[in-house]
């Protein structure tokens, strides 16, 4: 078998990566060890949150899957942080987890592409090199497959091991699935740092033995929501989440057992998730806390059963069930699976350039896991990243950078390449410097020079997408062009508790005002403007003052981003440079003096140095 990119994985790097080297325009082959576990959703049944709704929406509009396959599996929608206002606002989505992986099959299979996608059941072994690049790997059935680029979205599978209590652990990619043991052996072997890590997933239960009465309800936003862009599918049945909390009797049963878990007995080495604690992990690091939130979650339509949210852990099954009985409401509740750790190999992903590209070996690219992160949403935006530049490769194009002012892909890649992971790295809204640009309503606009620079979408996507960037951009000039009189406008300014007017005033002023709505503005003058229309409207209107200066800063970086760092530098010979400066520069590698200043352990007066070096090298050429 022969293609232009060949992508190890079917789980949301993966698949990510193989629809954006497709609509790249090459020929994609995408191998996996089962084809109907393609999308599958290995942990909590969900898309979004905080950063990570921002992440989907910037993988739909690039052209991806995620979002699309989230519209027709969303069967509850909460928009968060909505309070704390538009940079922090975040899409999440409850899915059906059986219909969200039959629609990323159909996506991935119906792509819009010259060359459709090929899958392939079987797992990689071996890489094959050539003249030290890549050209293709060898399956454990001895097939050979060649390609240009291969892109590695292997997730938990390599050498993963399974851990329930301390004494039940069983190799396993994921629970029921084989490991890959031999690819990250072969991925040592080719000289790569391969380090290791753990994460774990919380039980599910039987919905049909828990009480509600006691727990606290959370339904679906009013509003109507699609991840997607590009399309508006239609949502299936709509169904609550249930909130419970688990106190002082669970903590207490958890301290007895602490010896008894995988993670405190001593049968794991590998660090866990900051951001996603196991539940013997919270009780232990915050001894003072009263509960710990635990929120159920429905798994589909056609099933009772429910995903725990918030006790992951890997205690004996036995524990486990008597933990959960518990938790107010969870008095009779049945167990259906244990929740479990699992330990899995990863690469630091210093090992990387901004492209997604491992260094050491040319035309090799990973996404997901492998690089050290945690969450689907982030494994997805790097197989974008990765597809799109691993058919860059394998076609002779430019390659893609996101810069980090540009989308949550390009911080999320940035902080990988350039700071590394110690801990599986999870994506907040804390962690970009331009949040109020990076919002989840503007990712098609923000998306739209990379997508149309590389042809990612078809000609009725790309269509339907200018047209609806300029019905924003008509409503902007027609809040700024339109008045409303005191009789038109006070009542609706009395609503928000703000002052009314004596005299026409703009709707373009009154909407910076809080909580004054734009359509109700538009509605009490007269002006018939669709509610989707309005809402980049007016956040660009509200902000604009704001949005201006984030704005210039954004464009120092990007001058600091254009000042390249020589590839030859002698890093361990620049004396001017502190040691510890030299030996973190040395490991990283970067490639501008904007991404060098992002190094842990470089300071200012290090950066100081190296752009006087930079300058002198200029001078003498």
């Amino acid at each position: 078998m022969h293609c232009d990119v060949l992508v190890l994985g079917g789980g949301h790097a993966g698949t990510e990566a193989a629809a954006l080297a497709a609509r790249s325009g090459a020929r994609v082959i995408l191998l996996t060890q089962r084809l109907d576990t393609i999308g599958q959703m290995s942990c909590n049944p969900a898309i979004g949150g905080i950063a990570k709704g921002t992440v989907a929406r910037e993988v739909d509009a690039l052209g991806g899957i995620m979002g699309r396959a989230t519209d027709r599996a969303m069967i509850q929608f909460r928009m968060l942080n909505q309070s704390k206002g538009p940079a922090v606002a975040s899409p999440r989505a409850q899915c059906d987890r059986t219909l969200y992986r039959r629609a990323v099959r159909d996506l991935l299979e119906s792509l819009p592409v010259t060359h459709p996608v090929q899958l392939v059941e079987g797992t990689a072994a071996r890489f094959l090199i050539e003249g030290g690049a890549v050209v293709g790997v060898l399956t454990d059935a001895g097939v050979s497959v060649r390609a240009r680029a291969v892109v590695i979205t292997t997730g938990t599978f390599l050498r993963g091991r399974i851990h329930v209590g301390t004494s039940h652990t069983i190799p396993a990619g994921r629970a029921g699935e084989p490991p890959s043991v031999e690819l990250s052996e072969h991925l040592a072997a080719l000289g790569l740092a391969v380090e290791r890590f753990k994460t774990g997933t919380p039980p599910r239960i039987d919905g049909r033995t828990i009480d509600t009465s006691v727990m606290a309800r959370q339904d679906s936003d009013v509003a109507p929501y699609w991840f997607s862009s590009h399309v508006r599918a239609p949502h299936p049945e709509q169904r609550p989440c249930w909130l419970t909390w688990a106190g002082d009797p669970v903590k207490e049963l958890i301290t007895r057992h602490l010896a008894d878990s995988a993670l405190y007995g001593g049968a794991i080495s590998g660090r866990g998730p900051r951001y996603c604690p196991s539940v013997e992990d919270k009780v232990v690091k915050f001894p003072d806390a009263a509960r710990h939130q635990v929120f159920l979650e429905p798994e589909g339509l056609d099933t009772d059963e429910l995903y725990v949210g918030g006790l992951s852990t890997s205690l004996p099954p036995d524990v486990q069930l008597q933990m959960l009985r518990l938790i107010p409401g969870m008095a009779q509740v049945e167990m259906t699976r244990a929740g479990y750790a699992i330990e899995y190999d990863y690469l630091p992903p210093t090992q990387l350039d901004r492209h997604l590209a491992v260094k050491a070996i040319p035309g090799l690219y990973t996404a997901g896991q492998i690089n050290g992160t945690t969450g689907y949403e982030e494994a997805a935006g790097q197989g974008a990243v990765a597809g799109m530049n691993a058919a860059a490769w394998a076609l002779d194009l430019e390659p893609v950078a996101i810069g980090r002012s540009e989308g949550y892909c390009g911080v999320l890649v940035d902080d990988l390449v350039s700071r590394g992971v110690d801990e599986p790295y999870r994506l907040f809204t804390s962690r970009a410097e331009h949040r109020l640009m990076l919002r989840q309503d503007n990712a098609l606009r923000r998306m739209l020079p990379i997508a149309t620079s590389r042809n990612l979408w078809s000609d009725g996507e790309r269509a339907a997408a200018e047209e609806r960037l300029e019905r924003e951009e008509a409503v902007s000039r027609r809040a700024v062009d339109t008045a409303v009189s005191p009789a038109q406008a006070n009542g609706i300014l009395a609503a928000s508790g703000s002052n009314g007017i004596s005299e026409p005033v703009r709707i373009a002023e009154l909407v910076k005002r809080p909580g004054v709505s734009l359509v109700a503005l538009f509605e009490a003058a007269g002006v018939d403007v669709g509610a989707d229309d309005c809402e980049w409207s007016a956040i660009e209107l509200r902000y604009g003052g704001y949005l201006a200066r984030e704005r210039v800063v954004a464009e120092k970086l990007v001058r600091l981003e254009a000042t390249p760092l020589p590839a030859d530098l002698p890093w361990g010979q620049m004396e001017r440079l502190s040691w510890e400066a030299r030996e973190k520069l040395a490991r990283v590698q970067p490639t501008t003096l904007a991404q060098a200043g992002r190094v842990p352990g470089v300071s200012p007066a290090d950066l100081q140095h190296l752009l006087v070096e930079v300058l002198r090298r200029e001078r003498v050429k």
